[in-house]
């Protein structure tokens, strides 16, 4: 009977401790800082040009590569978090204005969203327009409906804080309210939503590029590089880039996941 003393498969896994998260997260960001700068210097390894790729090493083109896809996935996050934030700021206006209905009906639709193949998108766009501007605000769209919902429950959990509640009871208007209280204390949880725009983006270009279908071959894109050599059956050119991606997408998910055990820290 000593099978039954051991706890069900469903039993929920304990918490992982914030320090680890964030000790996880400043991992992250020092790779992404050393992937950056290896992949800003790869011109040096290919003899000082950008343009004769095919006369450089795998590695240093895997590097030349890196730039257009840290680049995209930078302009393309940056973008999704600011649409994110700004779609759960409007539900939270919407439910100030119209009501609470409005307010869940606004914030229920980034949720659906958020569970939507909304990479697959990104291909499609890639096929169809012609300017970077617009693939990278396609992707941006993909990310925005979970940074929307991140966001939103991050401010909800803000507005019920027992120090805005202590401020209007102590008769302070609602202005020196938003002023010395709100305005300060929605930095840390908007950024740790807006920053769960980095892997999404850097995931679905790849995976648009992948196909031939995400950034023009002059930027460069490690998934692109992933998909020809794998086509050509060579894997000395595949490895460099997919080992980066896969290191860059870890350093995605573990500064997201530290900035956000940051703030559940705090």
């Amino acid at each position: 009977m000593a099978e039954y003393d051991q706890p069900p498969l469903s039993h929920p896994l304990p918490p992982e401790p914030p320090r680890a998260g964030f000790a996880r997260g400043l991992s992250g960001a020092a790779v992404l800082a050393a992937l950056a700068l290896a992949c800003a210097a790869a011109p040096l390894m290919a003899d000082g040009s950008a343009v004769h790729r095919l006369d450089a090493d795998p590695v240093a083109a895997a590097l030349l590569d890196g730039r257009g896809s840290l680049s995209f996935a930078l302009l393309a996050a940056v973008l999704g978090g600011g649409l994110g934030i700004g779609w759960a700021l409007l539900a939270g206006l919407l439910g100030t204005l119209a009501g609470s209905r409005a307010e869940r009906r606004t914030i229920a639709a980034a949720h659906r969203m958020a569970g939507w193949p909304l990479a697959l998108l990104v291909p499609l766009a890639g096929g169809l327009v012609g300017p970077v501007w617009l693939l990278a605000l396609v992707t941006a769209l993909t990310a925005a409906p979970a940074v929307a919902a991140l966001a939103h429950a991050e401010l909800s959990t803000l507005m019920r804080a027992e120090f805005l509640t202590a401020a209007r009871a102590a008769g302070l208007p609602e202005g020196e309210v938003l002023r010395r209280h709100l305005i300060p204390n929605l930095t840390r949880p908007l950024l740790a939503a807006g920053v769960l725009a980095l892997p999404r983006v850097l995931a679905a270009e790849s995976f648009a590029s992948l196909l031939g279908l995400g950034l023009p071959p002059a930027l460069g894109s490690w998934g692109a590089s992933v998909g020809l050599a794998a086509r050509l059956g060579d894997p000395v050119a595949f490895a460099p880039p997919a080992l980066l991606l896969a290191l860059a997408l870890w350093a995605a998910c573990a500064i997201a996941d530290g900035v956000q055990a940051g703030q559940r820290k705090s």
